[in-house]
């Protein structure tokens, strides 16, 4: 699509958009009750998950914002969102780690990330720490693919290796030098995949080691008509099981209008393919 053409489109979307009421969340969690002698986590809306990996708070590609997309004086041109974040902002634990997988405006939203304290450090892919100017992280990292980091917030230890999706990383048109993530995440060993954006890719067969991850955190939507790009839900579980996941949270459905399948279409898809095996599911149906 033509500059001119996107833009075109993105106004048309913002004008027909911007009386439509966002809908409540589906459900909100409690992370003051969640132990952190424990893996917990939540999905918040979109790609946005909020972890307690034994005590160790992360959160993955905060998205908070009404609308997402070109930010101009007053106004944003972009997606509005169709459902609450599950918590507000202010109801979010003190996060340590800020886990950013892409450039891509529904994945870094400026207007969440420069909210973050001093006391939280982000991970994010290669050249993109530029688009984190004028936040306050006590530390911003950049991974590359098979780039693996070991950090120890407030004494708690983690280790967080990066490896290839199958996607793309430009924030607009001209900046394809960025890089593009997803991501797995140790600590007391146990693991957790954070996929990210991707289509089906033999990436996730290789972490296949013999030893099982606890959580496989797999978008599902937006594959009508970005196959190239997005998995369908079918093919998030399948790259979750060639993984070893025992547990897979779906996500990157139901709360931004990037693409033309139904609303509930990948949610309803993704229940269906694993209902020979609802032990897997990290997910309340209704």
């Amino acid at each position: 699509m033509q500059r001119r053409n996107w833009l075109a489109h993105l106004w048309r979307e913002w004008t027909v958009e911007r009386r439509r009421p966002i809908a409540p969340a589906f459900a909100k969690p409690n992370p003051e009750l969640w132990s952190s002698e424990d893996v917990t986590a939540a999905w918040l809306g979109h790609s946005t998950v909020l972890i307690n990996f034994f005590g160790l708070i992360i959160i993955t590609d905060p998205v908070f914002s009404k609308r997402i997309g070109i930010r101009l004086p007053f106004l944003t041109l972009g997606p509005k969102r169709l459902t609450e974040p599950a918590l507000a902002f202010p109801e979010l634990p003190p996060v340590d780690l800020v886990l950013l997988s892409h450039a891509h405006f529904d994945h870094i939203d400026r207007r969440t990330v420069k909210r973050f304290p001093k006391s939280t450090t982000a991970i994010t892919a290669r050249r993109t720490r530029d688009l984190l100017r004028g936040t306050k992280f006590s530390e911003i990292i950049e991974l590359d693919w098979n780039d693996t980091i070991r950090l120890s917030p407030r004494g708690l230890e983690v280790e967080v290796t990066a490896f290839r999706s199958n996607h793309w990383g430009a924030r607009m048109q001209y900046d394809e030098h960025r890089g593009y993530n997803s991501y797995v995440i140790s600590r007391r060993d146990q693991r957790i995949i954070y996929g990210a954006d991707t289509a089906m890719t033999e990436a996730f067969t290789k972490l296949r080691d013999g030893r099982p991850f606890a959580l496989a955190i797999m978008s599902i939507g937006a594959y009508d008509p970005w196959i190239r790009a997005h998995a369908t839900p079918e093919q998030a579980i399948a790259m979750a099981d060639a993984a070893g996941a025992k547990y897979i949270m779906p996500v990157h459905h139901q709360t931004f209008r990037l693409s033309v399948e139904p609303f509930r279409e990948p949610i309803e898809r993704f229940t269906r393919a694993l209902a020979h095996a609802p032990e897997h599911l990290c997910h309340r149906p209704d």
